[in-house]
């Protein structure tokens, strides 16, 4: 499911169509009498430079680092520390306004680029840290514990 780059919509089926020569990822509510540069599935995808490319495997967020815990309410509130509308942030690090509004109201997970992009204009902590792990002790070679594997506090 991916989300309409018009009205911000989720849906199933995307539209490419050209408006005023720039395409752009629509619903079919959207794509409705525009000019359709390619119909839905087929194998293309927008890349970063918002070139259009052979869709790629995606790739998951699973395996890298956590977003903290209100993301959302993190991003906002050093926006608004910094006295930035949403608009200006929007348009300095070259992204949607309506996306960011979204990633702000955590109705959307945004992706690991974004996320630097986000941290580095507004100073902000967004990736939660590693909790560290629990220390083991290891047994001596001979099956028991020797004082050397505990620690003193």
């Amino acid at each position: 499911m991916e989300e309409c780059e018009l009205c911000g919509k989720q849906t199933d089926v995307a539209y490419v169509v050209a408006i005023e020569g720039v395409e752009f990822r629509v619903c079919p509510r959207c794509a409705h009498g525009k000019k359709v540069v390619a119909e839905p599935n087929s194998g293309r995808k927008q890349n970063s430079y918002g070139n259009y490319t052979k869709k790629e495997k995606r790739d998951t967020d699973d395996n890298g680092p956590e977003l903290v815990d209100n993301y959302g309410r993190a991003i906002k509130e050093s926006r608004e520390k910094l006295k930035m509308p949403l608009k200006v942030l929007a348009e300095m690090i070259n992204e949607k306004e309506t996306f960011l509004a979204r990633v702000e109201e955590e109705k959307t997970t945004p992706p690991m680029a974004l996320v630097k992009k986000l941290e580095k204009a507004l100073a902000v902590n967004l990736i939660a840290q590693e909790k560290p792990e629990a220390k083991t002790h290891s047994i001596g070679q001979h099956g028991s514990a020797t004082l050397g594997d505990y620690e003193t506090k």
